[in-house]
C-alpha cells in the first residue's frame, strides 16, 4: 500500500511497527503515536480492517495470515530487514505469540512486550494469575482449574450457577486462528452442553459469577514499579466480558495497592489491565489480567493518560512521565458494540423502558461527544474514516444477513409448495 505519511512527518522521523488491527486497542495505539509525530506502520491480521484506513497509518504491511506461522515470520523478517523501526508494538496475544515464536527474527529489535518472560507467562495464564493473587492475599472469584473428572453436577455443586468457563489462554501457538472464548452458563443443561464442547479440560477454569460492577485498573510499569495508572468502571458490558460503555474513576487505593503488589512481585515491565469485580458490598475481586493493550484504551488516551506514547518514551528514550491527573465521571462509548449490547439486553428481557432510555442515550452520543461529556472509541474528529467504515461495514453485513434470511425463507416456501 502506498505511503500516507503526513507532511509534518519527515524522512528521519521515528518509526514504529504496530501488529494488530482491531478498532479499539490497535486503533488507539496508532492514533496516539501518529499524533505524536511517529511514522506508524501496521501489520494487520485482517487486511480489510477499518484501522488500516486511519490517517495516522503511513504504511500497511500485508503479512500472510497468522495461522501460517512460518510464512508470517519469513515475511516479518523481510520487513525488518528493509525498514528500521524504533519500536515494534504487538497489540494482541497473537502478535506476542508470533514474536516469541521467532526470537532469531526479532533479535536486536526493540519490542514493547511484557517483561520478564516468566512474569508475562503468569499474567497470560489465568490460573497462574489467580495463584499469584491468592499468594499475595488478593481476593479472587471462587473457582478451580478443570479436569477430565469434572461434570456439570460437580461444578454446579461446587461453584453454583451461573458460572463462567474460561480458557487459561486466549490463544494457543498451534491454533492462532481460533480464539478461546469465555462461556457463561446459567443452567445445568447449558453447562453440560458447554462441557461437551471442551476437548481438553486442563486448559480451562471454572469460576463463580460475582454480582456487581466490572472495574478495570490499567497500568504502565517499569521494573516492578507502577509509573502510570488509570481506573474505569463498566457501565455496560457483554455477558462474556468487554465493555461498550465505561466511565473514568479516581484510582481506588485498595486496588492500587493490590496491583502494585503484583507488579512488584513479578518485577514487571510493560502495560497491563487488571480486571476486577466490585461487589455490592464495595469489596473488589480480581478476575484476570491482560498484559497488553486492552479494548477500553481509547478512554484513558482521550483523557491524557497516553499509555502508548508513555510506553514508547519509557522504552525508546528512557523517559518516565509523571502520573497524569485525569477527570473522573467521563464516559466513553463504542457506538456499534453498544447498540448490539442494548439489543441483546432488550431481547433478554431487560425491559422496554430501559431499552428506550439506553437507545436515547446512544442517539445523543454525538452531541455529548461534541460537548466533551462523552468520548467515542472510533469516531474522532481528527480521524473519522475508521469509525465511518466500521459503522457502514456493519450496516452492509446486517443487510446481507437480512437478504440471505429472506431468500432462505422464500426458498423454503417454494419447496413446500412444490412438495404439496
Amino acid at each position: 500500500m502506498a505511503s500516507r505519511v503526513s507532511q509534518r512527518q519527515s524522512q528521519d522521523s521515528e518509526r514504529v511497527l504496530v501488529i494488530g488491527d482491531d478498532t479499539r486497542a490497535t486503533l488507539a495505539v496508532v492514533r496516539s503515536l501518529g499524533r505524536a509525530g511517529k511514522e506508524v506502520h501496521i501489520a494487520p491480521f485482517n487486511w480489510h480492517s477499518p484501522t488500516t484506513h486511519s490517517r495516522y497509518v503511513a504504511r500497511v504491511h500485508q503479512l500472510p495470515r497468522n495461522t501460517r506461522m512460518q510464512s508470517w515470520v519469513e515475511a516479518a523478517a523481510e520487513i525488518l530487514a528493509r525498514w528500521h523501526f524504533d519500536l515494534v508494538i504487538p497489540c494482541c496475544d497473537r502478535g506476542i505469540i508470533l514474536i516469541e515464536s521467532a526470537p532469531e527474527t526479532f533479535a536486536g529489535q526493540m519490542i514493547a512486550r511484557p517483561e520478564p518472560t516468566d512474569a508475562a507467562a503468569q499474567l497470560f495464564d489465568k490460573a497462574q494469575t489467580r495463584a499469584l493473587a491468592e499468594e499475595l492475599g488478593i481476593r479472587v472469584a471462587p473457582g478451580c482449574a478443570m479436569g477430565h473428572g469434572d461434570s456439570a453436577k460437580s461444578l454446579a455443586d461446587r461453584l453454583g450457577l451461573p458460572l463462567y468457563l474460561k480458557p487459561r489462554h486466549s490463544y494457543e501457538p498451534g491454533s492462532l486462528g481460533e480464539r478461546g472464548s469465555v462461556m457463561r452458563v446459567d443452567t445445568p443443561e447449558a453447562l453440560s452442553r458447554a462441557l461437551s464442547r471442551i476437548a481438553e479440560p486442563s486448559g480451562w477454569l471454572a469460576e463463580a459469577a460475582i454480582p456487581g460492577t466490572g472495574v478495570g485498573y490499567s497500568v504502565l510499569a517499569h521494573e516492578g514499579v507502577v509509573t502510570q495508572a488509570f481506573q474505569h468502571c463498566r457501565l455496560r458490558e457483554a455477558a462474556t466480558g468487554g465493555s461498550s460503555l465505561r466511565m473514568s474513576e479516581a484510582p481506588d487505593p485498595e486496588l492500587g495497592a493490590a496491583v502494585a503488589a503484583m507488579v512488584e512481585r513479578l518485577h514487571f515491565s510493560g502495560v497491563c489491565m487488571f480486571e476486577f469485580r466490585r461487589r455490592p458490598d464495595g469489596r473488589h475481586v480480581l478476575l484476570e489480567a491482560n498484559a497488553r493493550f486492552w479494548g477500553s484504551l481509547p478512554l484513558p488516551v482521550s483523557l491524557g493518560v497516553d499509555f502508548p506514547l508513555f510506553q514508547y518514551d519509557q522504552i525508546v528514550h528512557g523517559i518516565t512521565h509523571p502520573q497524569v491527573a485525569y477527570p473522573a465521571g467521563i464516559c466513553a462509548r463504542n457506538l456499534l458494540h453498544d447498540a448490539r449490547n442494548i439489543g441483546r439486553e432488550a431481547i433478554g428481557g431487560h425491559g422496554v423502558l430501559e431499552a428506550a432510555r439506553d437507545l436515547s442515550a446512544l442517539a445523543a452520543h454525538p452531541i455529548l461527544a461534541a460537548w466533551g461529556r462523552e468520548r467515542s472509541d472510533t469516531l474522532v474528529q481528527d480521524d473519522l474514516m475508521p469509525g465511518v467504515l466500521e459503522i457502514t461495514g456493519a450496516g452492509r453485513m446486517a443487510i446481507n444477513r437480512w437478504r440471505a434470511k429472506r431468500s432462505g425463507a422464500a426458498e423454503r416456501r417454494n419447496a413446500g409448495q412444490t412438495g404439496s
